[in-house]
């Protein structure tokens, strides 16, 4: 009986090494590069790496286990995130069906080409995922919906700028969330009958306005790897930080020049908090794996009158462009 057990275990060891034989193990993983340029293929072959696809910094490949640590200490790689480990035989490793090969591929013998293990949208998905922060600078346009005011007239928009320190999330490609602390200028004019008195004339003042603002927007993105479109929506609220005031002030009835010292804000009758709805379009444009390059033009429509004590709500048209880093 012992002789019949240590033939079997002789058979079955003899059976894997024919097994094993002219096989070789590899390291299934996701590999991101250190950078977007093309690796030469000599140095994947160093590690005995064969890439099956690749996007940007990202690609799928299958990894030489004997070489696996030394590939992970090279300066090619970023991050490395294995999946398993698997036996092949070389000509598993060539053999390429012809329904999965790259376009590039089809009807010749591109060595670089290997089968799909996983999907290269997932891959896009996982490149874009994460924080990034950014800086925003443009102009301001800035408009006043007037409900009812204490004096009949004209009201005129005006420009200013807009600041915006930007923050926020990519859940994919396709979606993400941003917020960001920004200062911007609403601005506007008046051109009102004032009477004073038992006189009656028009006044012309400026008003230079300071708000800080906080919006949260949901962010949809279309289109490729390198151009995408944005369209943002959601809400904000806001401070009103400061005013500034040129031409004449109205007190009381009483119409006086005003030389353009800050303005005091009176409690009855100023709100200085602001809040509304917020949606807009943008072009981003990806300039390196970490940096993008954003233009886009946003629209905040005020739902809180300025006044406590009659109706005038901020519109304000904003055209920024900026740069965000991606973690």
């Amino acid at each position: 009986m012992k002789k019949i057990l240590a033939f079997a275990l002789l058979f079955a060891v003899m059976a894997g090494a024919m097994a094993q034989q002219g096989t070789k193990e590899y390291v299934s993983a996701l590999i991101t590069f250190a950078d977007t340029n093309l690796i030469p293929q000599d140095s994947l072959n160093k590690y005995g790496v064969v890439l099956q696809t690749r996007s940007g910094r990202m690609a799928t490949a299958l990894i030489n286990a004997d070489k696996y640590q030394a590939f992970l200490n090279s300066n090619l790689v970023e991050r490395v995130q294995p999946s398993t480990r698997v036996f092949l035989r070389d000509e598993q490793i060539n053999a390429l069906p012809e329904d999965k090969k790259h376009d590039c591929c089809k009807g010749g013998d591109h060595k670089d080409c290997r089968k799909h293990l996983i999907p290269e949208e997932d891959i896009r998905n996982d490149e874009a995922k994460g924080w990034y922060l950014g800086l925003m600078l443009g102009g301001a346009s800035n408009s006043m919906d007037v409900k009812s005011a204490r004096w009949s007239g004209t009201w005129y928009g005006g420009r200013g700028l807009d600041l915006e320190a930007r923050f926020g999330y990519q859940f994919n490609q396709w979606f993400g969330i941003r917020s960001g602390l920004t200062l911007l200028n609403k601005n506007y004019a008046t051109y009102l009958n004032v009477k004073y008195l038992d006189l009656e004339d028009k006044y012309y003042t400026t008003y230079n306005n300071m708000y800080l603002q906080l919006p949260v927007l949901a962010d949809l993105s279309v289109g490729g790897e390198d151009v995408r479109i944005n369209f943002t929506f959601g809400g904000y609220a806001g401070y009103w930080l400061t005013q500034w005031r040129h031409g004449y002030v109205y007190v009381a009835d009483d119409p006086r020049p005003y030389s353009g010292d800050a303005y005091s804000f009176v409690e009855g009758s100023d709100n200085r908090f602001d809040a509304g709805l917020a949606g807009g379009l943008g072009l981003t444009f990806r300039v390196s794996p970490a940096w993008q390059l954003q233009f886009e033009g946003t629209y905040y429509h005020g739902l809180l009158s300025t006044a406590k004590d009659f109706e005038t709500y901020n519109r304000t048209w904003v055209f920024d462009m900026g740069l965000t880093y991606h973690f």
